[in-house]
């Protein structure tokens, strides 16, 4: 048996990355908005001169989630883009509503 012919033998197929395609294609419309949300807290935290840490510690949460959040891949929670922008003080997503909350933020004392 010459080396080819034992190669393919023992040889694994790679399926994974075939996996990974299928999902980043599946999931293509939220990646794209999490990669742009991760975007804008990147530049607010160079803007603030802010570390993950601190807005970790804001956030109350690890400082490995805030990282996990800045690698643009995280499905985040309604929850966690608000404690983001009430960290940050910066818009990231629009809603029907918008208009009401930043009325309701203006007219409120800041703590």
């Amino acid at each position: 048996m010459d080396a080819v012919t034992r190669l393919k033998l023992i040889a694994v197929p790679d399926t994974e990355w075939i996996k990974e395609a299928q999902y980043q294609r599946d999931n293509d419309y939220w990646l794209q908005i999490s990669f742009e949300i991760a975007t804008a807290v990147l530049s607010a935290l160079g803007k603030k001169d802010m570390t993950q840490r601190e807005l970790a510690k804001l956030m109350g949460c690890s400082p490995q989630y805030v990282n996990k959040i800045l690698k643009g891949s995280e499905n985040l929670t309604l929850e966690t883009i608000c404690k983001l922008e009430k960290v940050l003080q910066i818009k990231l997503i629009e809603t029907p509503y918008s208009h009401l909350r930043e009325a309701n933020s203006s007219s409120q004392p800041a703590q």
